[in-house]
């Protein structure tokens, strides 16, 4: 039983929940009620004369059960006892009557007290403006950095894992050659001296010499073939993975129609029943007024990672060098060529005992070609035999590329062209590498 101060007037207990001291009218019957401390519900006890559970405390909150009366011992988290007093009783309080002493007095019950406010949705608005406060700060951090300090951020790691260079090298020789190709292929065709093409042909320095000779030093002018016009030419996949790389230009026959004038034959000739003369066969000839047709090919060949534009195959093609070689005969005179290689029939009475006869054409202008023979107990007879087919069980021809260097002998009145060495298969510099070997016997 706790301890109770009496006075005539009032007296007071501690709250069972949160010990708090509670000073109450001393004549205060059991009431029921919230602390004035913890809004807990509690009883308060009753006078010291009166039973411990009296009919009034029952009647006020039937059915809460009643604590038991606090100690006077706190516990070390309990807080301190309260000094503040019972409130004042309310005017709108409902009385509860006592009858003592054959007198009846009203007692006023202690208000409710009033619960604490709870948190409404009052607090959402500064949250927002918080959250938006930072967002205008994230932004403004992200402009400065990206205007004041990009220069200054370290470059990615472009090397990569192992498959990541895998990756990119499988798409490099399926596509990503071609960007570089004709940038490549531009800047080369741009120039206008040696020295200006120089720095994009392959094994260029070596072939200064060649590149001077042939331009003879007069301004170079390649508008004729610009980049843009050259298509893609798909090479096999190995040839791909090895750095070989090619781009074409193609252009068919063109008539110059202001001098695209012949002279009309007649019916007869027209229909076949008269044979046209030799004029007028020659000026109505279509081919005499045609220009001719170019066709180059520009291969590349991958070098420490860069593409250099082979010079040997594309001024070869562009300029018909071939066909000049083979159809101006110049006794003593030899040149290195890459060629497609086939085995022939020999020409009307010009086939050789113990000889083959092989076709050299010009890689892009297959129409420039010409026979020669090759004695077949030759070194050069030996590396040709691995594409004969007349007389062998292989059945349709075999065309190879090849590099060789050819040569006029004989006379000024009966010119022989012959293979004077042998280089390699393939084209020299591209694909292929050279080979020890002789001329022909």
């Amino acid at each position: 039983m706790s301890d109770f101060s009496q006075t005539p007037q009032q007296r007071d207990f501690h709250c069972p929940s949160c010990n708090g001291r509670i000073v109450i009218p001393f004549s205060l019957p059991s009431t029921t009620g919230p602390c004035p401390h913890c809004q807990a519900t509690i009883t308060s006890p009753p006078p010291p004369e009166a039973e411990p559970h009296t009919p009034a405390a029952a009647a006020v909150a039937p059915g809460i059960p009643v604590p038991p009366p606090p100690s006077n011992e706190s516990t070390p988290d309990s807080p301190p006892i309260a000094s503040e007093q019972m409130p004042a009783p309310s005017q709108n309080a409902p009385a509860i009557p006592e009858r003592r002493d054959g007198a009846e007095t009203q007692i006023t019950q202690p208000a409710p007290a009033i619960p604490k406010k709870k948190k409404g949705s009052s607090g959402i608005i500064p949250a927002m403006l918080g959250l938006f406060a930072l967002i205008l700060a994230g932004g403004g951090a992200v402009y400065y950095l990206s205007n004041q300090m990009g220069n200054k951020v370290d470059p990615p790691n472009l090397n990569g894992s192992p498959e990541d260079q895998e990756i990119k090298e499988a798409n490099y020789i399926r596509i990503g050659w071609q960007k570089d190709a004709f940038e490549v292929l531009d800047k080369y065709l741009t120039g206008t001296s040696v020295d200006s093409k120089l720095p994009y042909v392959r094994d260029g320095a070596a072939l200064r010499p060649k590149m001077e000779s042939f331009y003879g030093g007069v301004e170079i002018n390649d508008s004729d073939t610009p980049a843009d016009s050259f298509s893609i030419q798909e090479l096999s996949e190995e040839d791909r993975k090895r750095g070989i790389f090619m781009l074409t230009y193609d252009q068919p026959p063109q008539f110059a129609l202001k001098e695209f004038f012949r002279p009309l034959a007649s019916l007869e000739v027209q229909y076949g029943i008269d044979e046209a003369d030799i004029l007028l066969s020659t000026m109505a000839r279509v081919s005499n007024f045609a220009m001719e047709p170019v066709r180059v090919h520009a291969f590349f060949k991958r070098v420490n990672g860069e593409l250099k534009l082979d010079w040997e195959v594309f001024a070869q093609t562009k300029y018909r060098i071939f066909r000049n070689f083979v159809e101006l005969p110049d006794i003593g005179q030899s040149e290195t060529f890459r060629v497609l290689i086939v085995e022939d029939v020999p020409d009307k009475g010009q086939g050789v005992v113990g000889a083959r006869t092989y076709r050299l054409a010009d890689p892009a202008n297959i129409t420039d070609s010409a026979r020669v023979n090759v004695k077949l107990d030759s070194e050069i007879g030996r590396a040709l035999s691995i594409i004969n087919w007349r007389g062998t069980k292989q059945t349709t021809p075999i065309t190879r590329t090849a590099t060789v260097e050819l040569e006029w002998t004989g006379s000024p009145d009966s010119p022989t062209l012959d293979i004077k060495r042998f280089i390699c298969w393939e084209f020299l510099g591209l694909g292929g590498k050279e080979i020890p070997s002789n001329a022909a016997n």
